[in-house]
């Protein structure tokens, strides 16, 4: 007989919330911020650059702010480039903006905490496994106010291993005792979720919430061999893959 399910772990970003969305939102009020302050642009091409930056540089970038004010003072139709003294102003505004946008809109998709109360009901135990700094990651798991329904959190700089790599699975999994077999991971990426849950034998599970890497936004068509084991949009799906591994 099969194990049954004694733990789900789950991906944090675009996985428990909506990271991507979050950001870009947030981006984009750094961008009003500093018109509002003076700074002479059409909104619309504005968050066209501050968008080719992101892609450029990456989403965990910190400096895309600075990189935008050069490309600002590079325009051709701007008539007198912002100084070198000055442009900290406009950075500090949108800095700002910023992260008072990330920290006054972060919430939980709908599903998360009626799911994560059912497998607390269900006495299956819950992890989060993140990639990133501790103290950013605590900071959104704290803001999310799930930190009293999850029993354990993995996050890959604190214990010096990151996604892909499965010793960071097997690190949890270690750290309740158990098999793969006897796991659930749920993520929303295939090349740091499913693969390394695959390798670990836990039961992939992948997540599509319509993210900068969801195969349904990019298009991109999962190989047969990272294929994983269940495909879901909702948290709710989880209960029945659950019973289904259990009753097989």
């Amino acid at each position: 007989m099969s194990p049954k399910i004694k733990l789900v772990g789950f991906d944090l970003d675009d996985c428990l919330f909506d990271s991507t969305g979050l950001s870009e939102r947030a981006r984009i009020k750094g961008i009003e911020a500093m018109i509002e302050l003076g700074l002479k642009i059409d909104r619309e091409k504005a968050i066209k650059i501050i968008q080719e930056i992101v892609k450029e540089y990456g989403s965990n970038s910190s400096r895309h702010y600075n990189y935008f004010i050069r490309r600002y003072n590079r325009l051709e139709e701007i008539a007198e480039p912002i100084s070198y003294s000055y442009q900290f102003k406009f950075i500090s505004a949108a800095v700002m903006a910023y992260h008072g946008e990330k920290i006054n809109s972060i919430k939980l998709y709908n599903d998360v905490e009626p799911c994560l109360k059912k497998l607390n009901e269900m006495s299956i135990k819950t992890a989060i496994i993140t990639d990133g700094l501790p103290i950013k990651q605590y900071e959104k798991i704290l803001r999310l106010d799930i930190d009293d329904l999850i029993d354990l959190t993995v996050i890959s700089d604190e214990i010096g291993v990151r996604k892909p790599n499965p010793q960071l699975f097997d690190h949890c999994l270690k750290k309740f005792g158990i098999k793969g077999p006897e796991c659930i991971y749920v993520g929303d990426r295939i090349d740091k979720d499913i693969i390394p849950a695959l390798l670990n034998n836990i039961h992939s599970v992948y997540i599509h919430r319509r993210g900068k890497y969801d195969s349904y936004k990019t298009g991109i068509k999962i190989p047969h061999e990272t294929k994983p084991d269940y495909e879901i949009s909702d948290l709710n799906e989880l209960i029945n893959i659950i019973n289904e591994i259990n009753k097989n």
